[in-house]
């Protein structure tokens, strides 16, 4: 009796194991590719919000001396100026410049964070942005809206504006809040390649229309325009 052993795979077999091994390390090298080029536009968008901010602390600090100075003025001798009136004058200013210092408090924290990038599940869709976005408002909580800007930094200034709610005076913040607390979704999103389009109701009675604006960035959706 004769017994037969294969003895390794055919050469046709190895060929095409070999051709699979090309393909994934093609795929790979692809994908690690993307994400350097990924990454290399997320820091092109932090430099733009870092010259951007660090322009407006700067503006709002001039500003603060400028109060300051009027705070002085204020504070001297004026003929014919009754102590309740001038007592009024310096406490109107007094608030005019605790709000301005609370702003720039604010600012330079938000310079601090801008290394930071936090990525959410509800990033996944477009709707679920949108919806977050209407639940942050209903919530008051505005600490994740920072991360939902075009990480390349390619967004509106409408956008960007709803991005940092949360340095923004109170005052701002509730007029946010008011504008989407009540937001809903209206119809289904329109996406084509890397973006899409979706138009929401907001506003106290939800009776103003809007085309909200979402980019694809690697696998996560972010806001990029009103």
């Amino acid at each position: 009796m004769t017994l037969a052993f294969a003895c390794g795979k055919s050469k046709k077999e190895v060929e095409k194991e070999q051709a699979k091994i090309e393909l994934e390390q093609k795929r790979l090298a692809e994908q690690q590719e993307l994400e350097r080029i990924h990454m290399e536009k997320i820091e092109v968008g932090k430099s733009k919000l870092r010259i951007d901010l660090t322009n407006e602390l700067e503006r709002l600090k001039e500003l603060l001396d400028q109060e300051n100075k009027k705070m002085e003025e204020i504070g001297r001798f004026q003929l014919g100026r009754s102590s309740t009136t001038k007592e009024k004058q310096l406490n109107d200013q007094s608030t005019k410049i605790r709000k301005l210092n609370d702003y720039i408090s604010n600012l330079e924290n938000e310079i601090s964070l801008i290394n930071l990038r936090e990525t959410f599940d509800f990033q996944n869709t477009p709707e679920g942005v949108i919806n977050y976005l209407f639940e942050s408002a209903k919530n008051h909580d505005f600490s994740k809206l920072r991360y939902l800007c075009d990480p390349y930094g390619e967004n509106d200034g409408d956008v960007r504006g709803i991005c940092l709610v949360e340095m923004q005076p109170k005052e701002m913040q509730n007029k946010f809040a008011e504008s989407f607390k009540n937001g809903r979704i209206m119809g289904e999103a329109k996406i084509e390649n890397e973006t899409a389009k979706i138009e929401i109701a907001f506003g106290p009675g939800s009776d103003k229309l809007e085309t909200v604006g979402l980019v694809k960035r690697l696998d996560n959706w972010y806001l990029s325009g009103l």
